[in-house]
């Protein structure tokens, strides 16, 4: 039997912009694409929007660095339009990113610490240390509210 997760167009072609950016697929890179579309939907604004903001709280090492260069894809926010900021963290059970916009409407989004640490029993289990690809595409059908924490100031869609 073949592995074909439920996933929507534009999620799969943001996740495809986001590998070839980054230069593989892996599950912290989808969290980031899915944290930025999140945080995009919450905000009712759109990529590249200038008024946009990031800041990503994460501890800098890989596999979890990865979810910046999600973030970056999803939002056009990235280091060099300085649009895009990181907070260093010393824990790595703790990643989060809060999107702004001129610093007045925000939402922040953290990774759920029990996805995380299921995320990371796969991660270093058997079934997936061989095909990071099939865990990426179970991240990316996962629903968001499985996934993610959201804490905003703006009401809810």
């Amino acid at each position: 039997m073949r592995f074909q997760p439920k996933i929507n167009s534009e999620l799969m072609k943001t996740i495809k912009t986001a590998e070839d950016l980054h230069g593989h697929l892996g599950p912290f890179l989808v969290m980031g694409v899915r944290m930025g579309l999140l945080g995009l939907k919450k905000l009712k604004t759109k990529k590249g929007d200038e008024k946009l903001s990031v800041t990503v709280s994460l501890k800098y090492s890989t596999p979890i660095s990865c979810v910046l260069d999600g973030i970056q894809t999803s939002t056009k926010c990235t280091f060099g339009n300085k649009k895009l900021k990181l907070k260093k963290l010393n824990n790595p059970s703790k990643i989060s990113a809060k999107f702004s916009l001129n610093n007045k409407k925000w939402v922040e989004i953290s990774i759920n610490p029990s996805f995380l640490k299921r995320l990371k029993e796969k991660l270093f289990g058997e079934k997936f240390s061989k095909d990071m690809r099939k865990l990426a595409y179970l991240v990316a059908s996962i629903p968001e509210k499985e996934i993610f924490i959201v804490k905003q100031n703006v009401p809810n869609l």
